[in-house]
């Protein structure tokens, strides 16, 4: 059975974050196995058509179950909140101002070069965001699903700002 308008169920996977990882992945080879474009080359244009499509929604269903930011959104849209929406801002003043500095901690981290601090500012950094989290994964038990929304929007911005932390870990070993 294929069912590509549920991800969990796509994947046979619990509607629970976070996500089994090991039974994604699992899942997911049985399933491009399945359905692999090379098992159908001698299928009429519109079966190649609709393997591909599936194929498709399997990578797309699989990069998004595996990411924890991408699993958190999609959940939350399970319930048919809209988190795409781009007029839709933080307004807790006390998060803004607090990325607002640790922004700036990273631009004196990165003027200095200190990658020794760069590291101890990654390990502060992966550790807010795991708080932030952890209230997302409280915040859906409980089906608080507006507060899940603000807290998918936060976590956003710590996936943010770890990436441009990892860029300039990479870009220490180029110096």
């Amino acid at each position: 059975m294929f069912d590509s308008s549920n991800y969990f169920a796509l994947f046979q996977l619990p509607v629970i974050l976070p996500v089994d990882t090991v039974k994604l992945s699992a899942h997911y080879q049985q399933l491009q196995r399945q359905f692999h474009p090379d098992n159908y080359a001698t299928a009429s244009d519109s079966e190649k058509a609709a393997i591909m499509q599936k194929s498709a929604t399997i990578n797309t269903g699989y990069r998004t179950l595996k990411d924890p930011v991408k699993a958190a959104e999609y959940r939350v849209s399970m319930q048919g909140i809209d988190i795409d929406t781009e007029h839709d801002t933080i307004r807790d003043l006390e998060f803004l101002s607090e990325q607002f500095e640790l922004r700036e901690r990273l631009d004196d981290i990165e003027s200095t070069q200190d990658w020794a601090l760069l590291d101890v500012f990654y390990a502060e950094v992966i550790a807010r965001k795991k708080a932030i989290y952890d209230n997302l994964l409280h915040a859906i038990t409980q089906t608080d699903w507006q507060n899940a929304k603000t807290l998918v929007y936060k976590l956003r911005y710590f996936a943010r700002l770890i990436e441009h932390i990892e860029l300039l870990q990479e870009k220490q070993f180029d110096l």
